[in-house]
């Protein structure tokens, strides 16, 4: 399966963004750009991570980090899109840009907010279900066989294998990750559609 749903907190994401930016094999950028702002490439793991420092315009402090990886030479070269915005809805700005693609593969990061840790994601498109979204999807740029979805999906396992080597527990289908657990012991609840589990439940399923 292409995706994996983990929690981690900063201190896990900090080690999984290490190998990540060390493996090579990819671009990092995130998913939609600031208000008429150009769209960021990260190049280290401390450029993702300083998201975390943010705020929304509320004041409130960002609690995800929703990045896009360009797999090299698994697709034509990236360039971002721009979105026409309402102004009337969005302060006044008129654009955004933002990392579509086929081939782009999802890596969603979450850190504690609200009394609770969601969990971070990974996910991708197959080819089989881009071709099928492909003539609905008339914006997402360059069409779906321009795309090595052999290179994306070893790419993308690579990438879970390092999720889930890191791994200390189990929640149903998510795994736990160091900081996570500790988080977890700390009462920070990780919620899970499928129940409620226990630290035991974490524990004995970690292997």
């Amino acid at each position: 399966m292409p995706n994996c749903d983990f929690y981690a907190t900063p201190e896990d994401h900090a080690g999984l963004l290490a190998w990540l930016f060390a493996e090579g094999t990819c671009e990092v950028y995130e998913l939609a750009s600031r208000f008429e702002q150009p769209l960021r490439r990260f190049v280290s793991p401390d450029e993702v991570l300083a998201l975390f420092e943010e705020r929304y315009p509320n004041g409130e402090k960002v609690r995800s980090a929703h990045l896009q990886l360009y797999v090299l030479g698994a697709g034509p070269p990236f360039v971002p899109s721009r979105i026409a915005l309402n102004p009337k809805l969005c302060d006044g700005a008129t654009f955004r840009y933002g990392a579509d693609g086929w081939g782009l593969v999802q890596l969603y990061l979450e850190t504690v907010g609200r009394g609770e840790l969601r969990n971070s994601h990974t996910n991708h498109f197959s080819q089989k279900r881009a071709q099928g979204w492909e003539p609905v999807r008339l914006d997402a740029g360059s069409a779906v066989d321009t795309w090595d979805f052999k290179r994306i999906t070893a790419f993308s396992s690579r990438l879970n294998r390092q999720i889930r080597k890191r791994a200390v527990g189990r929640i149903g289908g998510r795994v736990a990750l160091p900081g996570a657990l500790r988080r977890w012991e700390a009462g920070v609840p990780l919620p899970y559609e499928a129940g409620h589990m226990s630290l035991q439940d974490i524990i004995k399923n970690s292997s």
